[in-house]
């Protein structure tokens, strides 16, 4: 049974405007260095300024289909969920997409390089490991399934491992902690749960050469099995992280916990730290340690953070957080004396959790819309720790300098739906460049000096104005569909 198409619905007129407005920014931004070199994932590729600049190809947009999709105007097959770069010195970036598949994108010369196909509904979560300098891919879809994949060099290589009932419902969240050899998984059935996958590591770590093929390769049925569960979260579980082991040049503040801490968000705005205690024989011991108070709303991500402290002595750590309630908020994981603290939710619905008080935020930016993704600075470079980049829902970034209290500095338009994903490539150039995904179903990509300072370089300048000089093409419906079936074939 096939749904009803936006046009043979009844809308609003909000609903109807939000088509129009979506499209007419589809358009305006469908090309350019200003706009963040729109990659059009399946349909045009787009390679980064070099020493010398070449005008972008040109975009086929249907305006007029777009517009009429209304409120549900968005990327289609292509709409990016999430996305994650497994090493920033590869320029390759791995996207989750409601179509199906996970794909591989090269974002210097913007060509898709693999495309991973298997899953029966939206891929929603994925997270990776590296094994002999092979990207391990771990999956997971509203399917209940998560699948691993090696990254060789077949376009379409078929999973070596799949976990066909991962979930009693939609998967929304995958993280991978590798310095205690774990997967965590959560989603819509509220439930967190430990995977062990020291087995699987170890049998690829023996197996994988420099050539390969999938079914040579010789797993243990336990190769990843599940050794814990947390069941504290009421409401579906967002987003996960866990604090990375850290290898510090000067000593670690004492009141940051040493273990293996997990922290799980969820649709209510509830954020647990998790305290994850292994056995010799791999078993999971999970407690609840504390709340994190502040979201009034859907968690959308999680970023730690390491940073120097206030006394320029130590490292502390911190966890950045944004939510559907229209804020970014900062946690800081070690002791707070001296700092101001933000006031927490202004409603809480069933019993505080954990053997500690609720952690409250020190920071917290406001902005207009609701908050998909959130990008410290001080991730990609200590020396920027003062700022960072948010991902919203209308499709804007803003940039934010917090080095006193949080202040607005600019925003990078380019994208014309919620913003999903937010990330950092180094270019063979060493140039230290900031990716974005969306649900719009592109790519976009940013020069750091550009986000930070507004200015481009000399040979974005040069493309920008090589772009404005160019035109949009549009096609027919008929001939939009014609190419969305010819894509679907591939």
């Amino acid at each position: 049974m096939h749904a009803a198409s936006a046009q043979q619905l009844f809308q609003s007129d909000t609903s109807l405007a939000t088509g129009r407005q979506r499209a007419e920014k589809a358009q305006r931004t469908a090309q350019g260095a200003e706009y963040g070199h729109p990659i059009w994932l399946g349909k045009q590729a787009s390679r980064l300024p070099g020493e010398v600049a070449a005008e972008e190809p040109m975009i086929n947009i249907n305006t007029s289909a777009l517009a009429s999709q209304a409120a549900g105007a968005d990327g289609g097959l292509v709409k990016v969920i999430t996305a994650h770069i497994p090493d920033r010195q590869e320029s390759i970036v791995w996207t989750a997409e409601s179509g199906r598949l996970a794909r591989a994108t090269d974002l210097e010369s913007g060509q898709s390089r693999h495309q991973l196909r298997g899953h029966a509904a939206p891929v929603s979560a994925l997270t990776s490991m590296q094994i002999n300098k092979t990207t391990i891919l771990f999956t997971a879809s509203w399917d209940k399934s998560i699948r691993v994949w090696i990254q060789g060099a077949n376009l379409r290589p078929e999973p070596i491992w799949t976990i066909h009932d991962a979930a009693s419902d939609f998967i929304k969240a995958l993280h991978i902690d590798l310095s205690h050899m774990c997967l965590i998984s959560s989603g819509s059935d509220c439930v967190v749960r430990i995977w062990d996958v020291r087995r699987l590591h170890q049998a690829l770590s023996q197996q994988l050469s420099r050539t390969f093929e999938a079914h040579t390769l010789h797993l243990d049925k336990d190769c990843v099995r599940m050794i814990g569960a947390v069941r504290a979260h009421t409401r579906p579980v967002l987003s996960l992280t866990s604090l990375p082991r850290c290898t510090p040049t000067m000593e670690i503040s004492h009141d940051i916990y040493p273990g293996f801490c997990v922290f799980s968000g969820d649709s209510m705005g509830r954020i647990l730290e998790l305290h994850i205690e292994l056995s010799s024989n791999r078993d999971a011991e999970c407690s609840v340690i504390r709340e994190l108070d502040g979201h009034e709303t859907g968690v959308t991500n999680m970023v730690p953070v390491w940073q120097l402290a206030s006394d320029d002595q130590h490292l502390t750590a911190f966890l950045w957080t944004c939510s559907q309630d229209q804020t970014v908020r900062r946690f800081p994981l070690g002791a707070s004396q001296g700092r101001a603290v933000i006031p927490g939710r202004t409603s809480h619905i069933g019993t505080r959790l954990g053997s500690k008080p609720m952690l409250r935020a020190d920071l917290c930016i406001n902005v207009a819309h609701a908050v998909k993704s959130v990008l410290p600075l001080g991730l990609v470079d200590e020396s920027f720790a003062e700022y960072v980049i948010i991902g919203m829902a209308n499709g804007d970034i803003e940039v934010w300098c917090i080095d006193d209290q949080p202040n607005y500095l600019r925003t990078l338009e380019g994208h014309w739906h919620e913003v999903s994903f937010l990330g950092a490539f180094t270019r063979p150039s060493k140039e230290v460049w900031v990716a974005s995904g969306s649900l719009d179903g592109t790519l976009r990509r940013w020069p750091l000096s550009y986000v930070i300072h507004g200015k481009s370089s000399g040979v974005d300048q040069q493309e920008s104005a090589l772009c404005s000089h160019s035109r949009l093409k549009t096609i027919t419906a008929e001939e939009e569909a014609e190419l969305d079936a010819l894509l679907d074939e591939d």
